[in-house]
């Protein structure tokens, strides 16, 4: 539930649902497929509510939703023929850089929008191939970096950009999505209940989006990242 209000107030819903999962006893490739089908309709619900920033551009939008797709399915399959024990170890690094883009994310975003906005359609698709396939494999803190990536290779403002993260962080989600369903590495008994939970959270979320400041909500969830990250640092050494 504090993963859905956390999405709808700051992001980084992950980074509490997550590890809620792995310490629940998950084994790591299972709680990271189960943390993205619980999280993906309140992704879907952003996008819905945000949809008049999604650009007109149906080329632009079929280019990139097509190259997410891509990606996001190569990610997905590398995951699930990573064992159990490989992910495990490499979980305190993923959390390190999801949670390093989070904690910079002011900062890139104005570089980016710093950067000439000349439009480079090559850069855009190998950037977003890059993104979609980390996207597929763990994905905490990709929004980010998508957006980045589109003010920094696009002449489109941020609203629009947003609006183009929204839509390529729900293809990605979704294909994903399908991969592990297929492949049968979702916790549905796990992960129905926490995705109603996750909901529930994010409506509230939503309520109280207008009365609360985002910014506090997007600090305590640095301190948690952060907290989480050491962690299973600390963890990983005296196992």
């Amino acid at each position: 539930m504090v993963g859905g209000a956390v999405n709808a107030l700051a992001g980084g819903g992950t980074f509490l649902v997550f590890p809620a999962l792995v310490l629940a006893g998950i084994a790591p490739i299972t709680a990271n497929a189960t943390a993205s089908f619980l999280l993906w309709p309140a992704g879907l619900a952003s996008a819905w509510v945000y949809r008049n920033d999604i650009p007109d551009d149906r080329r632009l939008l079929g280019i990139m939703s097509l190259v997410s797709a891509v990606g996001a399915t190569i990610g997905s399959f590398v995951l699930l023929r990573t064992t159990n024990a490989t992910f495990a170890g490499l979980v305190p690094w993923l959390l390190l850089f999801a949670t390093l883009n989070f904690t910079f994310s002011k900062h890139l975003r104005t570089l980016a929008s710093r950067a000439s906005h000349r439009g480079s359609l090559v850069l855009l698709v190998l950037g977003q191939l890059a993104i979609s396939f980390y996207g597929g494999y763990f994905g905490a803190g990709m929004g980010v970096l998508m957006l980045a990536l589109y003010l920094s290779a696009t002449g489109k403002d941020v609203h629009v950009a947003n609006g183009l993260r929204l839509v390529c962080g729900v293809t990605i989600n979704a294909v994903a999505i399908v991969v592990f369903a297929i492949k049968g590495a979702i916790d549905w008994k796990i992960g129905i209940p926490t995705m109603l939970a996750a909901l529930i959270g994010g409506y509230f979320g939503a309520v109280l989006v207008r009365r609360l400041n985002s910014e506090s909500a997007r600090r305590w969830v640095l301190i948690y990242a952060w907290a989480i990250t050491v962690w299973f640092f600390a963890r990983q050494l005296l196992e």
